[in-house]
């Protein structure tokens, strides 16, 4: 029974020691280090996307609204236009319908 305790304890003592060691050769405030890090790089990140990405989204965005105005003002533009084309084509082919119409008339007496 003395022998599975002792060995035990000194399992023990000696997980305990290599344990002591590793922490004593980790480099010092690596934790800190590494929380830094992750920062610096979401920051990094959230830096790139507002001065690359976010002015390029504005820009796009900016653009399409221009486009509708421009549209918008071409629209009311051509609208008379046309109008005035669509009542001078029904015109011309109500007035060909007509003359054909007399021609058909007076051929046939």
């Amino acid at each position: 029974m003395k022998v599975p305790l002792a060995t035990a304890l000194l399992l023990l003592a000696t997980a305990r020691l290599g344990a002591a060691l590793v922490r004593r050769d980790a480099p010092e405030g690596s934790q800190p280090a590494d929380s830094q890090d992750f920062f610096t790089r979401h920051f990094q990140s959230f830096s790139d996307f507002v001065t690359r990405e976010l002015p390029q989204k504005l820009r796009a965005e900016e653009l399409r609204s221009q486009a509708e105005q421009y549209l918008d003002r071409a629209n009311k533009q051509l609208e008379p236009l046309a109008r005035e084309l669509q009542n001078n084509v029904l015109g011309l082919f109500s007035s060909l319908l007509r003359m054909g119409k007399d021609e058909g008339q007076g051929g046939n007496p």
